[in-house]
């Protein structure tokens, strides 16, 4: 620019040794200073909303994450897998364990019907021995009585005989010159039989009397024993009845137990497929404060849903078996 026509300008001059504009006036500062002031402004905007300003490229990665970043959120994301495993193999290992039971408690649902049908026969021959042994006491009580009438007839019988010895010898010394009119009086006596009826009577008698008394004692013995055989039945379907009683209980909390699990591998799922996909979004090129936000609080979500895990499994097995808690233990 030459100086003629700085001259020609109006307002303020240009220096001729540093080619800057020198205002003449206190309203050409003021202007000078209002374009500043809106310049400043226009610059602050552009980097507010990440506009490219004076015409020159954006920095690429302004808001990236680091690799120590990374490094802690893809660890968090490994250590939920690795609950969501563990949760799973978990589960798995508890529906088999159900399934051992569900078969257990099958077996002893039969061994319960099985029990109880023991039982029943067990109480119709109790009843049936009760019934016999009533019989047989009945008939040692008959025969006893028998036995004794027949034992009295015989001793009565005795006596009698004793009694007519006496007699023909009375007879006999009375009579010295006439013994054969005694010893006929006793042929006679004899011939009658009274004698040896009451001891036929009573040789038959006491073996029927000893008959009744083997045979009480064999249907007793049977009664004993058929007894003791329903006490052990009773039993057996008793333990049976308990057996299935336990194992349905435990049964049934097994299933809770593993749909609460189901249900909480569930919520892994979910957590770990958004954080996975929040962590790749936010690791491609230019993404916003937003994303890596989200991408923090996420992270500490499933920071939280990872460390509640063994909490979680003890409150939701805590009244599971041993045995299950044992097998299915890490």
């Amino acid at each position: 620019m030459s100086l003629a026509r700085s001259a020609a300008m109006p307002g303020g001059a240009w220096s001729p040794s540093c080619l800057l504009f020198i205002p003449n006036s206190p309203e050409e500062v003021e202007m000078i200073q209002l374009k500043h002031v809106v310049f400043a402004g226009l610059a602050a905007f552009a980097m507010q909303f990440d506009i490219p300003s004076m015409g020159q490229p954006a920095l690429a990665n302004a808001a990236t994450l680091t690799a120590e970043q990374t490094a802690a959120f893809q660890s968090k994301l490994e250590q939920a897998e690795a609950s969501r495993e563990l949760l799973g193999r978990r589960s798995v290992c508890l529906m088999e364990h159900l399934t051992a039971q569900q078969q257990l408690s099958a077996d002893r649902e039969a061994a319960l019907g099985q029990a109880l049908s023991l039982q029943i026969e067990l109480e119709r021959q109790v009843a049936q021995s009760e019934a016999s042994v009533k019989g047989y006491e009945e008939q040692v009580r008959s025969e006893s009585e028998y036995v004794k009438t027949r034992y009295a007839a015989f001793e009565k019988a005795r006596r009698e005989m004793e009694e007519q010895a006496k007699r023909v010898k009375i007879c006999s010394q009375v009579l010295i010159f006439l013994p054969g009119i005694c010893q006929a009086g006793d042929a006679a006596v004899k011939a009658l039989g009274w004698m040896n009826n009451a001891e036929r009577e009573l040789r038959t008698a006491q073996p029927r009397l000893r008959s009744a008394e083997e045979a009480l004692a064999g249907v007793h013995k049977q009664l004993e024993d058929n007894r003791r055989q329903l006490e052990s039945a009773r039993q057996s379907r008793a333990e049976n009845q308990n057996a299935v009683n336990q194992l349905e209980e435990q049964i049934i909390k097994l299933k809770a137990a593993i749909s609460t699990i189901n249900v909480k591998v569930q919520d892994f799922n979910i957590q770990v497929g958004t954080f996975s996909n929040a962590l790749q979004d936010a690791r491609e090129v230019n993404p916003d404060d937003a994303q890596i936000r989200q991408v923090t609080r996420l992270s500490e979500e499933i920071a939280g849903l990872t460390n509640s895990v063994p909490q979680f499994i003890s409150s939701t097995e805590a009244d599971l078996p041993d045995e299950a808690k044992r097998r299915c233990s890490p």
